[in-house]
């Protein structure tokens, strides 16, 4: 656990909605607030994950009444809401796919929610991408400049957010993961580059100069309970980064090295269009006010994963 997190007894005093809870930080997620025993629902739409756990499952989206109407019937204390596709692509076809996946599901779930006479904390996951070209370090009280219909719709449910808790004294606090990584992902660039490793197989890849914050996923999951009990946060936006600068060829670079393999042919891809060249946050609003620092060192966290990912495959 992260250093000087706040108490947190009030989850097992309450009762805590999980949203979205069939991706990969709910996986992580869902362990810790069963281990400090609180009441425990989970809304989501992929329920293979969670088979086995003894959870109360919402099954189906937020945007179907019946799930907001079995939401309000819980009536939560505490909503971790993770909802929302991830797609950093910069087609034009999938507007209206992140439209409703972000900004669509945070109104759907605030009709849910927000009239429940026990509610005292909605943490809603925004992005990094918010932040878009800006100048780094990224700092919350940047002006955000989305890339992306991805990043366009988190930015669009950021600012409904944050009206409903400047204006309506809704108790929403908003936290802008950076990077995730850790033991059991299964997408994205990291987890590519493993297999590539242990196959030693050659694949194309940028030069790697764009620079990327890269956070252990359960540094994540510490930020998340510590921004659901924390005080003075209410209507704040919080990054959560390890707020180190990585180019993303030294991480290319690291993880052929644990894994022993891989050969990557730097620049035999171009950069997408629009993608950010520099991302890094500034993570001081997080220490000040959830007391939150990250403990996992990078080279370290990738060397515990490519570990993890041995062990697996050497059990298949």
């Amino acid at each position: 656990m992260a250093a000087s997190l706040p108490d947190l007894s009030p989850l097992a005093e309450g009762r805590v909605l999980v949203v979205g809870g069939g991706g990969y930080i709910a996986s992580r997620l869902i362990p810790h607030l069963m281990e400090i025993g609180c009441e425990l629902a989970v809304q989501t739409s992929y329920v293979e994950p969670l088979k086995g756990l003894e959870l109360q499952v919402f099954e189906g989206p937020v945007a179907n009444p019946a799930i907001q109407q079995a939401i309000r019937d819980y009536d939560p204390t505490y909503v971790l809401d993770l909802s929302g596709r991830t797609d950093q692509s910069h087609s034009r076809d999938n507007d209206d796919a992140m439209a409703e996946s972000h900004y669509a599901a945070a109104r759907h779930l605030g009709r849910a929610i927000l009239d429940g006479p026990s509610l005292k904390r909605w943490v809603h996951l925004g992005s990094n991408e918010e932040y878009g070209n800006n100048p780094v370090p990224f700092t919350e009280d940047m002006r955000e400049d989305p890339v992306s219909a991805y990043s366009v719709g988190k930015v669009a449910a950021t600012h409904h957010l944050k009206m409903l808790a400047d204006y309506e004294n809704a108790p929403i606090c908003i936290v802008r993961p950076f990077v995730i990584y850790g033991i059991g992902q299964e997408r994205g660039l990291i987890p590519f580059l493993i297999r590539m490793a242990f196959a030693d197989q050659a694949f194309d890849t940028t030069e790697g100069k764009q620079t990327r914050d890269f956070l252990w996923v359960d540094d994540l999951v510490d930020g998340i309970l510590a921004a659901a009990v924390a005080e003075n946060v209410h209507g704040e936006v919080i990054n959560l980064g390890a707020g180190v600068e990585t180019p993303v060829r030294e991480v290319v670079e690291t993880v052929c090295r644990h894994g022993g393999g891989g050969q990557p042919n730097f620049g035999a891809m171009q950069m997408r269009d629009g993608e950010s060249q520099r991302c890094v946050a500034d993570i001081s609003k997080a220490k000040r006010l959830l007391g939150w620092v990250p403990t996992m060192e990078l080279d370290e966290g990738l060397g515990k994963m490519v570990e993890a990912a041995r062990e697996a495959s050497a059990q298949s």
